[in-house]
């Protein structure tokens, strides 16, 4: 036998075969659970997901309020057609024009026509201004419409209609803007002879009318709802809880029928409600407190307290005093509100995806056919959410977007448990 032949025959003896197989079916049993993983996660067959978003939660109190104003009523005895030339809530000055009693209907229309001709013609004579304008940055227009149809769709959202109508004319002369920028033919001089020779006929139309001003500056609200004397705005300070359940459960006066409006001269207005005294226990009267009024979409109203009674009954008085004016709050009256104790922001998470390893709480993510598990810190809970956060921007804890895994099989990082 070669030396060759024996070198060879020596080496083969140095390699176990027992060993051998072990090692090879240990490799193939690792491949296999391996691929098995992967079918499996990837199919999420049995497993159920959410998208870790932020959001924000508020602990509340929930009551029901009178709301009570300094209202002076604005009347005139005129009969006829009345138009109003000031919205709800908006501010006026002594002398100002709030309102037109018309003689009839056809005179009111008359005028109305008129005036929205007039609107119409300015706007399309400044429509036709901006044709004279060489250079535009179209960069700046972009943002400019986006911003207004954003805003356009908040208003719609709040219920905020005039509002949305303003924004929604804003939005349709930068889109024209923009038109005409990127070199667009638009000759709106037809549109302007026209509109211009019906507002001659219109003029030549003969109506009477009687203005009515106001007499003193402050918020005009139109019309009345008959609560305006429930509460003297004057013995604000002296409102007891009897006082203001009886405000919260009366019914509307009758209103004289000359009564075209009121008059809010105060900047203040007041909130007045009746809550349960353990749930204010901790209240801070010094700090700026938040209101919702879910039904008229009111978010965060902010507020101030005016007063809070005796903390020693079962339920005390509760003044908010708000300086905020604008058409929704010019209407409320009797409403149900939420008082925001406390207010939580976080990762918004089913407690069913809330597991515990090695002592530290967390959740199960799944990124394409990866399991990872991420740790989690406690913002707030309750009994079907929690939200959690990462408040110090560690490694290894739940990121925005992060897919969640809410239900299927146990999980653990790189396996499946059976």
């Amino acid at each position: 036998m070669s030396v060759n032949k024996k070198k060879q025959k020596k080496l083969f003896k140095t390699v176990n075969p027992r060993l051998a197989i072990i090692a090879l079916s240990l490799v193939a049993l690792f491949f296999t659970f391996y691929v098995v993983r992967h079918i499996v996660v990837a199919s999420k067959g049995d497993i159920e997901t959410q998208i870790a978003l932020k959001e924000t939660v508020y602990s509340v109190v929930e009551t029901k309020c009178f709301i009570v104003r300094d209202e002076q009523f604005l009347q005139n005895s005129a009969s006829g057609t009345r138009v109003s030339f000031v919205k709800n809530g908006e501010r006026v000055a002594s002398g100002d024009t709030v309102s037109t009693v018309f003689k009839s209907s056809d005179d009111a229309s008359a005028y109305l026509k008129i005036t929205e001709l007039k609107k119409e013609i300015k706007h399309f004579e400044e429509l036709s201004g901006q044709g004279s304008y060489q250079i535009l940055n179209i960069d700046t227009l972009n943002t400019k419409i986006n911003d207004e149809l954003n805003s356009f769709i908040k208003s719609v959202e709040n219920r905020d209609f005039s509002e949305a109508s303003v924004e929604s004319d804003n939005l349709r002369d930068s889109l024209t803007g923009k038109q005409l920028a990127i070199g667009g033919d638009l000759d709106f001089s037809k549109k302007l002879n026209s509109l211009k020779s019906e507002l001659k006929k219109s003029e030549n139309s003969k109506y009477s009318f009687v203005e009515v001003k106001s007499e003193k500056s402050g918020y005009y609200i139109d019309g009345a709802d008959g609560y305006e004397n429930v509460i003297d705005f004057k013995d604000i300070d002296n409102l007891t809880v009897k006082d203001i359940n009886n405000a919260v459960n009366s019914q509307p006066q009758k209103v004289k029928s000359d009564v075209i409006g009121r008059l809010v001269p105060d900047f203040n207005w007041y909130i007045a409600c009746v809550v349960p005294t353990n749930e204010i226990v901790d209240i801070d009267t010094s700090k700026t407190m938040y209101i919702n009024i879910p039904k008229e979409g009111i978010e965060r109203l902010p507020v101030k307290i005016h007063k809070l009674g005796d903390r020693g009954a079962e339920e005390t008085e509760l003044i908010f005093k708000c300086d905020v004016m604008n058409e929704m709050l010019a209407d409320l009256r009797i409403e149900d509100i939420q008082i925001i104790l406390n207010e939580y922001t976080g990762y918004k998470i089913s407690n069913s995806s809330i597991r515990t390893v090695d002592n530290e709480k967390g959740v199960y993510t799944l990124r394409g056919s990866i399991v990872d598990f991420k740790k989690i810190h406690i913002v707030y809970s309750e009994k079907e959410f929690t939200l959690v956060d990462n408040p110090n921007d560690e490694d290894g804890y739940i990121l925005p977007y992060d897919n969640v895994v809410t239900k299927g099989v146990e999980l653990s990082n790189d396996r499946l448990l059976q």
